[in-house]
């Protein structure tokens, strides 16, 4: 595969697991039945889009901890111009199909994938690594987007939308045996955060199938941010105002904001709840033999 963009400042770990998981996707470009999915469909041609492989911040390898982050899929149902513009773009370079998280970072523009360009992501990630590194504040990265790891559960889209429940049962079965079982392996993060109580299960089970007894993570349920009008809804405290403003909030020049005009709007000021329930995720060995720790959904 030729890649056409600089690597010249990764390290030797972060080209080596960028190469594996490049080509677990060339040799299984698709699951059965994705024909189903919506990116392979247009009303000129049938697209067949392929799989693709996770974002990996350039600093992944270098820090602790490792954090890799799973949203649902990423849902190209024909909804919005910028679909009709990526669709169009990935069709036309499998390569770039196949490693298209990787190649929007590295051109300057958000990573599409929506609850990470509006900023859920990366905030929820930092608030969770903040409770990681306990007391040592100080250790947080400059910015979250050189340490993360991102990528969707699913790697295809559906007809209607991104909620877990229009995703046939065999897609994330699929998924996670040609994929996410890999990018977990290749990734080794110490911390998996899963959107959404779908991504949680079969996170969990991805997990629990997994045979090397050398490795754990802990594992947390966020809600997939798209759910919450509840938690929009009911005005903070004085307390969580204050907590809001003094241990959340200097978190977010931590983030790299998309550019103005950007396919997905910031939108983290208007949902503070969503993030102050991070804070307090609660913790539970689920599978007490492979010692890893996972969080009830908020």
């Amino acid at each position: 595969m030729v890649i056409s963009y600089r690597l010249g400042d990764r390290s030797a770990a972060w080209l080596s697991a960028h190469r594996r998981l490049l080509q677990n996707v060339q040799r299984h470009p698709f699951i059965p039945h994705a024909n189903r999915s919506s990116s392979n469909h247009t009303p000129d041609a049938n697209l067949k889009l392929p799989a693709y492989i996770p974002y990996i911040g350039p600093h992944y390898f270098s820090y602790r901890p490792r954090v890799l982050c799973y949203g649902i899929n990423q849902n190209l149902s024909q909804h919005a111009p910028w679909t009709t513009h990526w669709v169009a773009s990935w069709s036309a370079d499998p390569d770039l199909a196949i490693d298209r998280l990787n190649r929007a970072a590295s051109q300057g523009g958000p990573l599409p994938i929506k609850p990470y360009a509006e900023g859920f992501i990366p905030l929820a990630a930092l608030i969770i690594m903040k409770g990681w590194l306990r007391n040592e504040e100080h250790k947080l990265p400059e910015l979250a987007d050189e340490v993360l790891a991102v990528t969707n559960f699913v790697k295809f889209s559906t007809f209607k939308d991104a909620s877990s429940s229009s995703i046939p049962s065999c897609w994330w079965r699929e998924c996670g045996v040609r994929y996410v079982e890999l990018e977990i392996g290749v990734l080794r993060p110490d911390i998996i955060i899963a959107f959404g109580q779908k991504t949680f299960a079969e996170l969990q089970r991805v997990l629990g199938q997994m045979t090397d007894s050398h490795f754990t993570a802990e594992l947390f349920n966020c809600r997939f941010p798209a759910r919450m009008a509840s938690i929009k809804s009911r005005s903070l405290s004085s307390k969580e105002s204050a907590m809001w403003a003094n241990e959340i909030l200097p978190l977010v020049q931590r983030i790299g904001r998309p550019k103005h005009g950007s396919f997905h709007k910031w939108k983290i000021n208007q949902y503070p709840r969503y993030f102050l329930d991070l804070a307090f995720l609660p913790r539970r060995y689920a599978n007490p033999e492979r010692k890893a720790t996972c969080s009830q959904e908020s």
